[in-house]
């Protein structure tokens, strides 16, 4: 019996257990494209990571790449969920409209001319690509100073794919930029530019291989775990949503028949039906996530011998920085970026410091694109700078109309490189019944320590008829007024669109036949959204004459269908001239009333737009409003208030917004509202 019991023992012993029986093979993580879909992929990075597994390599192709250039190069699951959540993604992914460059103020053009290489051509970008180029080079930092030219190098091999556009062939990418390697592997046709590398053109990957598992095995995978973030085209589709109908069209490109799969390979499906592929909101963004989550819960904890390992930043950066070279055909370009990119402070690596700066570029609207591609080894890098510039030129016109103000044109340029020096020159020209006015400007950024600011100098010459009414709210003759306006300062932009400026004003104006003249200081912060919106901003002029503060502040929220606007504005002077003083409710004016009747120098107001589609692009429109303006006093006194309500209708048209609105307020007075445009 007991010799029995020894002999068991042994064969027990000799018997290998679940986890010495796998043979290692190399195995390859395989992510699809999918665009926004595709952020299933970072739930089931969070299982893999949960499981203790790490694949010997990673492919991806299109918003696959993205991410798994991420995860190759030591991000862990959780963190790029971390990083996904905290972008702006559903600001650079929407419905387009054109802009002019900031130095032309908040305008928005019915046509936009950008100066091509050999001729002019109307603008057409469909996201914000600059700010999405930015984004790709800050979320890969890390990775390209790994990599250092080569994906191999990561902590976990990596492989992007892409799309040439002149044979439609497959293209692998294992070298070079790893930024400029990702965003090749998701230039979706007619959403972003192809990117032009080594010779070729490239494009989403995912036109040739949006799920690349033959391309995993050609590197040397015996077996792939693979997320699949395609979907079945759905029956129903909204005819009025641009983002909807690229979506769809963009499927049919990314069609291809599935590679098949082997015995031991893996596949998760999350369940992304119903969803688009361009639609980043945050709720869509948790939900993916959590879609593969559930997906990957559900096959991956069952599967034996997956690859063991665990993912993070298992390897050292470089410390210093060899040399650097920038390609650009004139000095004063080559030391701008070297500024913008901090490249010039010493010769030690900071990566917070680079990490910053390739952020800040989506900011900067000289350049769409600027590639590190650095090189080296041990603990030294060195960088290859390369550049996709902006339009030299630009060139735009807008147009508006107001019931109340009448018509209003602009035509302004820019030259971003004024007399081939990295200096932008700026002009525009402003024509209505009301106000007629000439801007210029010269702006050039300048580090100041480890601080990027840009000298400004502007000057701006207007002659206004201001808007005069009687108690009853009928139009009287308005006071003809003129005046010049120089700025002499710095501006600055911060990551999440706010801009600062601070400087000093001389200021000569004439105001029904008398003539002044001061100087003072301007100080101004504002901040706007990705699209072009104000959100806020807060002002203050103090001169030797008039002092003057006012704030103005948007908000954005949803309800279901329902859009909401909370808006506040604030103003407070002393001795303003007539043109300085505050019109209550500003350009928009004060439901029931008309624009400029009550103005002063003291406005307070608070109001609520709300907005529901109807039909198409048409939607509904209710405003609310209570506000006072006053001449001296309190700026909340008791006295003086009133409220208003309008209702009407409201679109989205190709020559800018337009709005029919019908406003009541107290004392029994109404007014009928009508813009065609953004007013400026």
């Amino acid at each position: 019996m007991l010799f029995r019991a020894i002999l068991f023992a042994a064969s027990v012993a000799a018997t290998p257990m679940d986890g010495q029986t796998c043979r290692p093979v190399r195995t390859a993580l395989v992510l699809s494209g999918g665009g926004a879909k595709g952020l299933s992929h970072i739930g089931v990075l969070r299982v893999l990571d949960s499981l203790g597994a790490r694949p010997d390599l990673v492919v991806g192709s299109s918003v696959g790449a993205i991410i798994g250039g991420m995860y190759a190069s030591g991000y862990s699951g959780r963190e790029i969920d971390s990083i996904a959540r905290s972008l702006p993604m559903a600001d650079l992914f929407r419905t387009y409209q054109p802009r002019a460059p900031r130095s032309l103020g908040q305008l928005q053009p019915l046509v936009v001319w950008e100066q091509g290489e050999r001729r002019f051509y109307l603008q057409n970008a469909a996201v914000a690509e600059t700010e999405v180029n930015a984004l790709v080079n800050s979320a890969m930092l890390r990775g390209n100073l790994l990599a250092r030219g080569n994906f191999d190098s990561l902590p976990i091999p990596f492989r992007a794919v892409a799309a040439d556009l002149g044979d439609r062939s497959v293209v692998v990418l294992r070298s070079g930029d790893l930024a400029r390697a990702v965003r090749a592997s998701f230039a979706v046709p007619l959403v972003f530019a192809p990117e032009s590398l080594d010779g070729r053109i490239l494009a989403d990957g995912g036109l040739v291989a949006n799920v690349p598992i033959a391309v995993a095995r050609a590197a040397g995978a015996e077996r792939v775990i693979v997320s699949d973030a395609t979907e079945r085209l759905r029956d129903s589709l909204d005819l009025y949503s641009p983002l909807e109908l690229a979506d769809r069209l963009l499927s049919f490109l990314f069609t291809q028949p599935a590679d098949s799969l082997q015995a031991g390979d893996v596949l998760v499906r999350p369940d992304v039906d119903g969803f688009t592929g361009l639609n980043f909101s945050p709720a869509n963004v948790d939900a993916l996530i959590r879609r593969g989550i559930n997906a990957a819960d559900t096959v991956l904890p069952n599967i034996k011998c997956l690859p063991q390992g665990s993912a993070g930043n298992a390897r050292v950066l470089p410390r210093r920085i060899s040399r650097y070279e920038i390609a650009s055909p004139t000095s004063s370009e080559r030391l701008s970026l070297e500024r913008l990119l901090g490249l010039g402070l010493s010769d030690s690596l900071e990566p917070e410091l680079l990490r910053g700066r390739v952020r800040q570029l989506a900011y900067s609207e000289d350049y769409q694109a600027v590639w590190l591609s650095p090189r080296g080894g041990g603990d030294t890098i060195s960088f290859h700078v390369s550049v996709r510039r902006s339009a030299r030129r630009v060139a735009g016109l807008g147009l508006a109309y107001d019931n109340e103000l009448g018509g209003r044109m602009w035509v302004g340029a820019v030259d971003r490189r004024l007399l081939n020096l990295a200096l932008e020159g700026s002009a525009a020209l402003f024509v209505g019944e009301l106000r007629r006015e000439f801007y210029s400007g010269l702006r050039r950024t300048f580090q100041l320590g480890r601080q990027l600011m840009t000298p400004a100098a502007t000057v701006r010459i207007g002659r206004e008829s201001i808007r005069r009414f009687d108690p009853d709210g009928s139009e009287i003759d308005p006071i003809k007024t003129a005046e010049i306006l120089g700025f002499l300062g710095v501006e600055r932009v911060f990551p999440g669109g706010w801009q600062a400026t601070l400087g000093s004003v001389i200021h000569d104006w004439d105001e029904s036949g008398r003539d002044r003249s001061t100087v003072g200081g301007a100080v101004s912060l504002q901040k706007e959204t990705a699209s072009g919106l104000r959100l806020g901003q807060v002002s203050f002029l103090w001169t030797g004459i008039y002092r003057r503060v006012s704030l103005d502040g948007d908000a954005y929220a949803r309800i279901g269908p329902v859009r909401l606007r909370p808006r506040a504005r604030f103003g407070w002077g002393e001795k303003l001239p007539l043109q300085s003083t505050f019109l209550l409710g500003g350009v928009d004016g004060f439901p029931g009333l008309h624009i400029g009747e009550r103005r002063g120098d003291r406005e307070a107001l608070l109001g609520l737009l709300l907005t529901w589609p109807l039909r198409g692009p048409l939607v509904g429109r209710v405003e609310v409003a209570a506000g006072r303006s006053a001449l001296g006093g309190p700026v909340f006194d008791n006295d003086d208030w009133i409220a208003g309500v309008r209702v009407g209708l409201g679109a989205d048209t190709p020559v800018g917004p337009v709005r029919f609105d019908y406003g009541m307020s107290g004392g029994g007075r109404n007014a009928f509202f009508v813009r065609l445009g953004r007013w400026f």
